[in-house]
Parts: C-alpha cells; structure tokens; sequence
C-alpha cells in the first residue's frame, strides 16, 4: 500500500495491541486480587449470582456465631443447674440423716438444720447470680410470660412453657379441652368384715406389702391396715357406705296324699338361713309311702341312701288289711325318728284324719340359697353427703324402677327401687333384676353400685328407706396417683379376700390408672396422670390440671403473651430460624411441687428437721415424714427436667444446626469460588499470553509505522 494519510496495518496493530494490552492488565488484576469478578463488565450473572451467595455466606456466617453463643448461654445456665442439683443431693442426704431422730441429740439436729439452712441460701444465690453478658439466666427473668383467665385459674395446678417462639404474633393461646379424664387405679372390697384370718398382698406403684388381718376385722380395721403400709405401697383404701338386703333361703318341699284333711306337706329340714338348694345341701331327700303288709301293722319310716336319702313311711293297716294310716299318722311319725325328722318335717292338712295311700317316691324341690343384693357408694371418694335406699314393693302390677332423688344441700340422696310385683301384690323382681336395673341406669349408677351374692333369683322384700353405712361399706382400693403408670395389686395370700373393679362386680386383683385425654388447639397432646405435654413447631409446654377439673369437657385457655429467651440461630429472620426458650425461676419458694415447696424445709418453714423433732415428741403439729423427701425429690426432678429440656435444646437443635449449617457454607462457598475467585493457573497462562501479544503487538506496531517513510523514497 502506498498511501500516507492512512495507515491500515499500523491502526490494525493498535487495535490488537490494545486489546492484548486489555487482556494482560485483567489477568494481572484477576492474579493481584484473586478474584475474577471484579466488576460487573467481568461476568454480569457472575457478579449477581456471587453477590447473592456472598450474603447467603455471611448470614449461615453469622447464624453459627449466633448458634455458638446460644450454646455458651445455655451452658453457662446449664452448668449453674448441675450446681443446684449437686447442693439438693447434698440436702437429701442431710434430711435422711435428720429423720434418724432416735439418734441424733438435739444440738445434732440444730446443727444439721444450720446446714440445711446454709444450702437453700446458697440455691437462692445461685438462682439470683447466674448472669451472661449481664442477663440473669435462671432467676425466672428467661421465663415466659402467662396470663389466665379468673375464672381458669383453680383449673390448672401447674403450667410451664418450654419453648415459644411468636413470629409476627403478639401472643400465643392454648385453648385445651378435656376429653378423657385421668384415673387412679382402683379396686373395690366388698365382702365386709371377715369370719376368719387373711393374709393379703397390696402392691402399688412404690411396692408390695403384705398385711395380716384377723378373724373379726371390720372393714374399717382392714382399711386402716391397708393404710397403714401407704408409705411403701403408694395404695390408700377409703371406706365408703354400704347396703345388704338380705333374702334367707328357702326350704324344699313335697306333697303327698289328697282331701281336705289328708294333705301332708313336707319341708326339708336340712335348710338353714343361708343353704336352701339341694345342691348346697349335699344332696336330695325324697319321701315314698308303702302300705303295710298284714293286718294290724303299726305306721313306721325308714331312712335309705348316704347323698340322696330316701324317707319310706311304711303306712299302718287295720284287722282287715287295709291302710288306716292318717295324715297325722305319718307327721308324728316322722317327727318322732331322729334321723327322719333331721331330713323333714310335716304339717297335715285340715284335721290331719284323711287316710293315706301307697305312693311312689316325691323328692323335695324348690328351695333356694340365701341371696343378697350389696349396694355400695359408688360416688367420687370424699363425696359429701349419705345415700338412702327405698325398695318400695307394696302395691300391686308394678314395674320395676329406680329412681334418684335430687341431693339435699348437705349432699344427701335417696334413691327409690321400685320392685315389679303381679296382680296380687307378688313381687316377681329378683335380685339380679334389682341390680342389673341399677347398674344399667345412667343416674343410679353414678351414685351406686350393685352386685349380687349367693341365689341372685331370690325374690327382693319391701324395704325402709335405709342409709348407707361404712359398717356395711365397701373399702375403694385406689392409687395415690393419678395415670397410667399407677397401679393396685391385691393378692390373698391365705384366707378369703376378693376384690372387684371399682365400677364393675367382676373379680379382678389388678388395675391400673389412665393419664388424661387433652386436646390443644385442635391437636391431641401427650397426656401423664394430670399433665398434657402439647408440641407444635412454636410453642412446647405442658399443662397440669386440677383434680376438680379432671373430668371430661372441662375447657380452659392459657395465653403466652411475652417472655422467653429468644435466639436466632437460622438464615431466616423469621420463626423458622428461631429459638424461643422459658427457663423458670429454680429457687426454693418455686421448687418442689405438690407436696410442698422447698423453702418449707428451712428453719420457721414447718417442714425443718426441728418441726420433725418438735412433731415427734407431741409439740408441734403432725408432719408426715415422708412429705420431707418427696418436696426434694420433686425439686431435683424438676432441675432435672430442665436440664434436660436445655440440653435436648442444644444437642438436638443448636448442635445439629451447627453442623448444618457447616456443610452449606462448605457447599455456598465452593459455588460461589467458582464463581468469583481466581484460577490462578488458567490465569498465568492468561497473562503469558498476554504479554507475548502485547510484545507482538509492539513490534507489528513499529513495523507499520515505518511504512509512510518508505513513500518517501519514491519521491527522491
């Protein structure tokens, strides 16, 4: 080419000089910052997608810190714990050593109560000094915030709030219906006092005891043995009212002979007030009449057979052979022979003259066994207030009925039996009738319960109104405690002692409790003894009821409304990556439980190892012994529990969020290195070939710019 004003190959040069001068300063930026993103002209989609993984980073970054601090918080309170549960041993054994009063001198006791004394103080100091960047941890200031209702507020007997975690809501409500109350396992003697010696086993949900109860115990003797091993077998007996209508046995009997005056009717003489039936009398006794063979035979009676027994009266003739023998004839005889008149007796009809005849042998039928008809209280233990039963069998076509009057203001009842009855005024009610009706009935057997003993077909009697008595009562054999776990075991070891269902008359020596049925917010909590554990993804808590509230259809609400120890251990700010958890006040006037609380067990409490002493000598009132290391034991439960809430907090959730957490940093950072950061070797061969080029570049460059001046040559 030779043109002047432009040079082609040296523009040509520029350009590709420029841009391998371009590709060597991003090579040399890329290898000097380690990135290759370093503005948006470098990858577009890079920098976005870099930038949104950057933040992603730095917030799982963040979360770990949080979730590590979260773990320090709950250590630190944890540990405080572990120190209050050491001093409660400690106290524990102190009380087990106090109640040894029989060798321990007075100052000895004063000095262990000092003791006593200086470890609730120290608890309480722990409770009030253990602080994290200055927040107290365990002094209830962690706790969270309940309100109730007045008319809720006897229903609960315990509430505690585990976790709760609000997101954009203000607070929180559990609304919880009752649907199954809880029981206490229960068992029912019915068999009043005792005739001859027993030995029986009671076993609860603490242990098995055997008692000894004599030949005449009353019921009120064999409660008070029963509760006497409570301690040990965690089983109390009650002894509440009781009725026995008693029908005696019947007789069986045969006829014989006709007329007016000649009917002889026999009785069987083996019945007693209680055995009537052949069955229970060992065997049958028929009567048979045979004439006399000759003249002038005298009447007589014999006695043939060893289980069935057979009565031959042999009837007496005249000169002429024939049969003179009366009614009255055959009566004296027999009352007159020893063994006969012990099988039966006679009564003749009319004047006794019919003469008798020959006829084959009758055997005596019909007779029944004494049946009684037991009616026992069969409202809640400690109900106020008797019961009275009327069996009203006077007048004539009656139905059988009960009915339950309505309770006086003292809590007394009267429940009316009506026992069916047939145009003449014949009561055709039997005994099973009466008691089938009752049990059966909705309202009589809320208040009673029936069962029967012995020949349940006897026919029921007209009976005054008559109360309930405990001398008649039946003893309620029930657990302590309320739930599945408790249980009553009575085994008769010797002797006669049955026992039945509390609300059913079939024998049985074991039951056990049933925890109660809540429903929270729609959603079936996990119910022991009186308390429902409710979990959702965010709230935890559990809620005690009241005995008085334990029945079905009881409602009551609880609202959160603030409170907790709140941590952000997720990416998101929102109550999927949030923690919200109620650490209570653990201090003496809160540890403890139903028993009593902790603080009781300090000097001028009630519960003090002086108040021991001081109830042991008749000085001070009554304490239960017992009461002492059940309010420890229900305080270092409760410690425990909470304990083991924080750590299933930490392993479970924070832990398991760090690790998590961990790998998506690994994984985030990967891409997002990917992404953005410097390959250094890619980028070195980059600049190698960069710099080879730019070098090119310049030398291409000079060459073409010598081309003008060789123009200039044609010119000369």
């Amino acid at each position: 080419m030779t043109r002047i004003n432009t040079n082609i190959d040296a523009l040509r040069g520029l350009r590709n000089l420029q841009k391998a001068t371009s590709q060597q300063n991003s090579a040399l930026t890329r290898l000097s910052t380690g990135v290759k993103v370093n503005s948006g002209r470098d990858n577009p989609a890079g920098l976005f997608a870099g930038e949104r993984l950057k933040l992603q980073t730095t917030t799982i970054e963040k979360s770990i810190s949080n979730s590590n601090r979260a773990n320090n918080v709950l250590s630190t309170a944890d540990a405080a714990l572990g120190e209050i549960s050491g001093q409660l041993n400690k106290l524990r054994g102190l009380v087990q050593e106090g109640l040894n009063v029989g060798a321990l001198s007075s100052s000895e006791t004063t000095a262990n109560q000092g003791e006593i004394d200086e470890i609730l103080s120290a608890i309480n100091r722990i409770s009030s000094n253990t602080t994290f960047a200055g927040d107290k941890l365990i002094d209830g200031s962690k706790g969270f915030q309940t309100s109730v209702s007045v008319g809720d507020l006897d229903k609960f007997s315990d509430l505690q709030v585990n976790q709760a975690v609000f997101g954009s809501r203000t607070s929180i409500a559990l609304n919880a219906t009752v649907n199954t109350a809880a029981e206490k396992a229960s068992l029912r003697y019915s068999g009043g006092a005792l005739t001859s010696t027993a030995t029986v086993e009671i076993g609860g949900s603490t242990g098995n005891q055997a008692i000894s109860l004599g030949g005449s115990s009353t019921v009120t003797n064999i409660a008070d043995a029963i509760n006497d091993v409570a301690d040990t077998t965690g089983v109390v007996a009650t002894v509440v009212g009781g009725f026995e209508l008693t029908v005696d046995a019947t007789a069986n009997t045969a006829t014989k002979g006709a007329g007016a005056n000649g009917v002889v009717t026999f009785t069987d003489a083996r019945t007693t007030a209680e055995l009537g039936t052949n069955t229970s009398l060992g065997g049958t006794v028929s009567v048979t009449y045979v004439a006399g063979s000759g003249n002038n035979v005298a009447t007589s009676v014999a006695v043939t057979g060893t289980t069935n027994r057979t009565v031959t009266v042999t009837l007496g003739t005249n000169a002429n052979g024939a049969v003179s023998a009366t009614a009255d004839d055959v009566v004296a005889i027999i009352a007159g022979d020893t063994t006969a008149s012990s099988l039966v007796t006679g009564v003749a009809s009319g004047d006794g003259s019919g003469v008798q005849a020959a006829e084959a042998a009758d055997t005596l039928t019909g007779g029944t066994d004494q049946g009684i008809l037991r009616l026992g209280d069969n409202r809640t233990v400690g109900t106020n207030g008797t019961l009275s039963v009327v069996v009203d069998a006077t007048g004539n076509s009656q139905a059988l009925a009960v009915s339950v009057g309505a309770a006086d203001n003292d809590g007394n009842q009267v429940i009316t039996i009506t026992a069916a009855t047939d145009a003449n005024g014949v009561v055709t009610s039997t005994l099973a009738d009466i008691a089938t009706l009752i049990n059966d009935d909705e309202d009589a057997s809320e208040v009673l319960l029936a069962s029967t003993r012995g020949d349940s077909a006897s026919l029921g009697d007209d009976v005054a109104s008559t109360a309930l008595s405990l001398t008649n009562g039946d003893i309620i054999l029930e657990s302590s405690e309320y739930g599945s776990s408790a249980k009553v075991n009575v085994t008769a070891l010797s002797g006669g002692f049955q026992t039945t269902g509390k609300n059913d008359t079939t024998y049985t020596t074991r039951d056990f409790g049933a925890d109660i049925g809540v429903t929270i917010n729609g959603q079936a909590a996990r119910g022991d003894g009186l308390k429902a554990s409710f979990r959702t993804a965010s709230v935890a808590a559990s809620l005690t009821f009241a005995t008085d509230s334990n029945e079905a259809n009881a409602t009551a609400t609880l609202n959160i409304v603030g409170g907790g120890a709140l941590f952000q251990i997720g990416e998101q700010a929102t109550s999927a990556g949030q923690i919200g958890l109620g650490i209570e006040a653990v201090n003496t006037s809160r540890l403890g439980g139903i028993t009593g609380k902790l603080s009781e067990l300090g000097s001028g409490g009630g519960k003090s190892l002086e108040d021991v002493r001081k109830s042991l000598d008749g000085s001070g009132p009554k304490i239960t012994y017992d009461d002492l290391v059940s309010i420890i034991d229900e305080s270092l439960e409760r410690v425990t529990t909470l304990r083991s809430q924080i750590g299933a907090v930490q392993s479970n959730v924070i832990d398991t969020n760090i690790s998590t957490l961990g790998v998506a940093l690994e994984n985030i950072s990967a891409a997002r290195s990917e992404i953005v950061d410097t390959d250094f070797a890619a980028e070195t061969a980059n600049l190698q070939k960069a710099q080879v080029l730019v070098q090119a570049g310049i030398s291409v460059l000079s060459i073409a710019n010598q081309g003008p001046s060789t123009i200039a040559q044609l010119l000369r």
